[in-house]
């Protein structure tokens, strides 16, 4: 008989979540995986995303284990069986895409990053030292060579980052303009079905025009949206028992409010009293944003696949946004504040806009955050202050006047 595992999602009575490995056909749980990450949750306060992370890779491992006839609570030499061979295989079957089956396409390119592939090995790693450490007994020796296999072939990590990276996370003029057309609720090249376009459309606009990032979007109520005021409230609610979605979106930065334009104000409550409030499991509870697709749950709170299916559907909607994500937007919001910054404010007071930025944004005071999310801006500003630079026209002196007046529009932000 075939065995297949899964992960199976738990919200316990004070709205504490985890995660445990189980057997897919009898709903089991596996012992020692489930057993190592009670410890390492407790011991080291995870997050459920990091819990869940490291549930998929012990998954991924047990389906791997079964397939190879690999058992760990074999009596004789058991560790002997995790050889260089072994992990180097294991990494092979990591590395590449596998269907539902679960069959390994050896002609397919690597569709996970290095990054992602170092620390699922890494959590294998350690699950296999504590295993042997202290549930076989094993000597100190066996259990370093173990380590030694896995550190020998793993993915070097490669920590200084690329900006050119960052940078392509921000939308450009052209790109914001094809959103903004395209997720319009009586746009006829609006790809979504009539009932979740003004949601959709609310959704955009509340990223575009606060930065926020998409679990504190998913997290926002009905209250916490001030109509008079034209601001919004980002509160933390970690472990929320209100909340029934086993995958809680959490605010990972500092609660804050955000004041809002008016036009977006007025399209927040169109969506509330023409869309959502016709839902009936919406009178359930207060989360803004819920579904609408779903018979089953029609009103019930927007889930976090939810949420990024629309971003996929937006890929595909038109070339120029085929790599879109939320937190595309979160960037898009950074250069834009870059950009009306430097061209507004006064020298003197960019220290000051910077501490505004990260307010806004939920960094600490003294964040430098900001570095990773303004890449496109300086990308830009390095464009012009080139140009400048190697201009033609600047090694013709006879074109060269001293003291000519210069243009008033702002070339960059170091006045070229």
């Amino acid at each position: 008989m075939k065995i297949d595992f899964k992960i199976k999602r738990i919200k316990d009575k004070e709205g504490v979540r985890t995660c445990i490995i189980v057997n897919a056909q009898t709903g089991v749980p596996l012992v020692y995986e489930n057993l190592y990450i009670s410890i390492k949750s407790r011991s080291s306060n995870y997050s459920y995303s990091t819990i869940e992370a490291i549930a998929g890779s012990l998954l991924s491992f047990a389906i791997y284990s079964y397939t190879k006839g690999f058992n760990l609570n074999e009596r004789i030499n058991c560790e002997a069986k995790v050889t260089g061979s072994f992990v180097y295989d294991l990494m092979n079957y990591l590395s590449f895409k596998k269907t539902k089956s679960n069959v390994v396409n050896i002609k397919s390119d690597r569709v996970i990053s290095e990054n992602c592939l170092h620390f699922k090995l890494t959590v294998i790693e350690k699950y296999l030292v504590w295993f042997y450490t202290n549930i076989k007994n094993k000597n100190l020796s066996s259990v370093e060579l173990i380590s030694r296999f896995f550190e020998d072939l793993k993915p070097k990590i490669n920590n200084v980052k690329i900006n050119t990276d960052c940078e392509e996370k921000a939308l450009d003029i052209k790109q914001v303009s094809t959103l903004k057309e395209i997720i319009k609720a009586d746009s006829i090249k609006n790809p979504f079905k009539e009932c979740v376009r003004l949601r959709n459309e609310a959704i955009v606009e509340i990223l575009l025009e606060t930065g926020i990032r998409g679990g504190e979007l998913l997290n926002l109520r009905i209250d916490d949206v001030n109509f008079e005021k034209n601001e919004i409230n980002i509160v933390r609610r970690p472990d929320s028992i209100e909340d029934n979605r086993i995958r809680q979106p959490l605010v990972k930065t500092l609660g804050r409010k955000i004041p809002i334009t008016k036009s977006l104000s007025e399209k927040i409550q169109k969506y509330i009293s023409s869309s959502r409030s016709k839902e009936v499991l919406s009178v359930n509870h207060k989360y803004l944003l819920v579904s609408h697709s779903d018979n089953s749950r029609l009103g019930s709170a927007l889930t976090i696949t939810g949420f990024q299916k629309i971003f996929i559907k937006l890929r595909g909607s038109d070339q120029c946004l085929k790599k879109i994500s939320a937190h595309s937007l979160r960037h898009t919001w950074n250069v834009t504040y870059s950009e009306n910054m430097y061209k507004m404010a006064d020298p003197e007071n960019y220290v000051l806009y910077e501490k505004v930025r990260n307010y806004l944004m939920g960094w600490k005071n003294t964040s430098r955050t900001a570095d990773t999310y303004t890449q496109r801006f300086l990308v830009n500003e390095a464009t012009k202050i080139m140009k400048v630079i190697n201009s033609t026209e600047l090694l013709n002196k006879d074109n060269i006047k001293i003291g000519k007046a210069k243009s008033n529009s702002r070339k960059s932000v170091f006045g070229f």
